[in-house]
């Protein structure tokens, strides 16, 4: 262990104090990519549970590493590792989210000790903790800037020239962060409440722009525009297939043209052992409910008109326009659909409504549940569940993970800065003030029993927007939502801060205030005071701001409890994985030498075998529960298999029942097979008691 002590991850450092001396970069105790490597090849030497896979190289020329860890096994029943129910972890593809590296390193170190071995028998994890290496030392580049682009040659701006208008420090601090220069139709303006920042302008509020405000730099090129053709390239979590921005150009031409891309999905689809993946980015989709990402497999309640073909299948009419619930209701009792079972979301791909971009919602129901976990675990580590999370992108790593690759699919974003503790509410407000957190404490029958006026009144004072306010009301009658989420949601969504009678075009600087007192409390250093620059044109501007990092990578004591927090949700989920077993064997004579075999298999999992969204793409190779025919075995009757798309987790079963002809005294052996969900077989002997069920995995 010498050698991973000399270079000190982060999970072993010391307890410290958050403030940093002001002379200590903001990357001390974090580490560079070469030091990343090292340290896998450390491990890999000292455990022999891990194993360091090359899956790629960046346009750069960097290795993409995948650590795969598990403990081999001799039995004869046990599965091969790459066959076994397992966990991907995938951090800092964004470039700049070096605090996922760390806590993917603190993961990959607590599964080499004691107390993982019985998980790793079961289980295999493989963790990339550097999953963009051409962007990951930018953390500890001098001038520091954020990047998420690779080393692919990109004309940002489409003018022909590559890399000509770069950031620039111009006031020579070795931090890239903004300038504001003089404009009167700049559209900002310092935050009266706060002069350090800066605040939209606002014509309704009577507050006139009088800064433009940019990226620290100047006009390279010359043609008006500042810092618009950096000297990175594609970024790889833009340039996954689903929802794919194009045109942008960050995105690049088409979709898996960056080689981490390309890498990445060639990795997860190569392993559909994979029943759960974490990515250890910017975003957090169990903070923030994850929001479509818009296009057509987003009906909602907008209306279209239906193909001809449809259009016949539903006895409508192909020139008017209908919502997909108006469809819904025509079709939902026809005897095609009941025999079927066609659900809303399976017409809406045959309607051509196209790709989905919104969470199904019964895979929206177990994320709300691992949410609850997840932030109890964060509470008890003494970190805030209470903050805005960002969403993740249109071509990011997460959304293709969910909706192309089958994952049940997670995003956290392992840290970020803490709302302010609210302060106790005057005495003179009284008990009768309805707030979210005297909704969250509510039954569903209260909060329905105050009526329309106060709920509406109560949402449209938390910032609810109208559309949305009435779905909420209608879900939480029919009983798909209840207080507590309700107001989570709100939260996520900005607004539920109770905040009565507060101008609400001001409460997005708000959050910028609580991070600026934040960062005074704790990394005073991390704000650059804004200081005056000149341009090469002579104008008199200003430098300054947040450092680019502060809000996903702060100092490394911070981030302490956090890994722990996170690495502990890992192997909590791994535990909670779907895992089959033959549940019932039984063999009944019916005479003449023919036999009726009974099995049942089940998922003993808390997850599901498969997400919704999986089920309904069929990412997956469904369930299959077969019987084994031959040696004196034939099959009488029906098919070998039986099969089943899903498995609901618990409680979920498959059924198969056959005729087969053979002595008694012959072994009957069924087996039950799964991509993600292990494998099991189990025995009878004809005229005797059913066997011992045997796991694969």
């Amino acid at each position: 262990m010498a050698a991973m002590l000399a270079i000190g991850p982060a999970s072993m450092l010391s307890a410290a104090p958050a403030v940093l001396p002001a002379s200590a970069p903001l990357s001390t105790g974090y580490h560079r990519f070469s030091e990343v490597e090292h340290q896998l090849q450390v491990w890999s030497k000292e455990h022999p549970e891990i194993q360091v896979l090359t899956i790629g190289k960046s346009a750069g020329g960097r290795p993409i590493y995948v650590v795969r860890i598990g403990a081999s096994s001799t039995a004869p029943d046990e599965s091969p590792l790459d066959e076994r129910p397992a966990v991907f972890v995938g951090a800092n593809i964004a470039g700049y989210h070096n605090a996922g590296t760390e806590a993917a390193l603190h993961l990959i170190q607590r599964l080499t000790g004691k107390d993982a071995s019985a998980l790793l028998r079961e289980r295999t994890f493989y963790v990339a903790p550097a999953l963009n290496p051409d962007a990951h030392d930018s953390f500890f580049a001098s001038p520091r800037a954020r990047r998420s682009g690779n080393a692919q040659k990109l004309d940002h701006d489409r003018d022909g020239l590559v890399g000509e208008d770069p950031a620039d420090d111009l006031d020579g601090d070795g931090v890239i962060t903004r300038l504001r220069i003089p404009d009167a139709a700049g559209g900002w303006l310092p935050d009266p409440k706060e002069p350090r920042l800066m605040i939209k302008a606002d014509g309704s509020k009577q507050r006139a722009g009088s800064f433009r405000l940019e990226t620290e730099g100047k006009d390279d090129d010359g043609d008006g525009d500042f810092n618009e053709d950096g000297a990175d390239g594609v970024w790889p979590d833009r340039n996954f297939p689903h929802a794919f921005p194009y045109p942008a150009p960050e995105a690049g031409p088409w979709p898996s043209y960056a080689p981490e891309t390309k890498a990445v999905m060639d990795f997860v689809l190569g392993h559909r052992n994979i029943a759960l993946a974490v990515v250890y980015g910017p975003a957090n989709n169990l903070l923030a409910a994850p929001q479509s990402l818009g296009g057509g497999g987003d009906l909602g309640t907008q209306t279209f008109k239906l193909t001809a073909r449809a259009a016949s299948f539903t006895g409508l009419d192909p020139e008017k326009e209908y919502t997909l619930d108006q469809v819904w209701e025509v079709v939902k009792d026809s005897q095609f659909v009941r025999q079927n079972n066609v659900t809303k979301e399976q017409l809406a791909v045959f309607l051509g409504a196209g790709a989905a971009t919104r969470v199904d919602a019964g895979d929206q129901a177990a994320l709300d549940k691992l949410a609850e976990a997840y932030k109890e675990r964060l509470k008890k580590a003494g970190l805030s569940a209470d903050r805005p999370a960002e969403q993740y992108s249109k071509g990011g790593l997460t959304p293709w993970l969910y909706y192309q690759a089958g994952e049940m699919a997670l995003e956290l974003d392992v840290w970020g800065i803490p709302k302010p503790e609210k302060k106790a509410e005057p005495a003179a407000t009284g008990g009768d003030a309805l707030t979210p957190d005297k909704v969250a404490a509510m039954t569903s029958d209260q909060f329905v029993a105050l009526g329309e006026e106060k709920i509406s009144a109560f949402l449209k004072e938390n910032k609810v927007p109208p559309q949305l306010s009435a779905q909420m009301i209608g879900a939480m009658k029919g009983g798909q939502l209840d207080p507590r989420k309700m107001v989570e949601r709100m939260r996520s969504m900005g607004g539920g801060g109770g905040a009565a009678g507060g101008d609400s075009s001001d409460s997005g600087n708000q959050r910028d205030r609580d991070v600026l007192a934040w960062i005074d409390a704790n990394v005073p250093a991390a704000f650059r005071p804004w200081t005056p620059v000149t341009l090469p044109d002579g104008t008199k501007a200003e430098a300054g701001g947040l450092d680019p990092f502060i809000e996903v990578d702060p100092p490394i004591a911070v981030l302490q409890p956090a890994f722990e927090a996170h690495t502990d949700t890992i192997l909590d989920l791994a535990g909670k994985l779907a895992r089959v077993e033959i549940v019932a064997l039984d063999a009944k004579s019916l005479g003449g030498g023919v036999w009726q075999v009974r099995a049942v298999a089940a998922n003993r999992g808390w997850l599901a075998t498969h997400t919704k969204m999986s089920e309904r793409g069929k990412f997956h190779l469904p369930i299959r529960l077969e019987i084994e025919t031959g040696k004196g075995v034939d099959l009488v009757t029906g098919r070998r298999a039986v099969t089943a798309e899903r498995l609901e987790g618990t409680s979920g079963t498959l059924e198969g029942e056959w005729l087969v002809r053979a002595e008694p005294g012959t072994r009957i052996t069924v087996r039950v097979n799964t991509e993600n969900a292990g494998r099991a077989t189990r025995t009878v002997e004809l005229g005797k008691a059913a066997g011992t069920s045997r796991k694969g995995a």
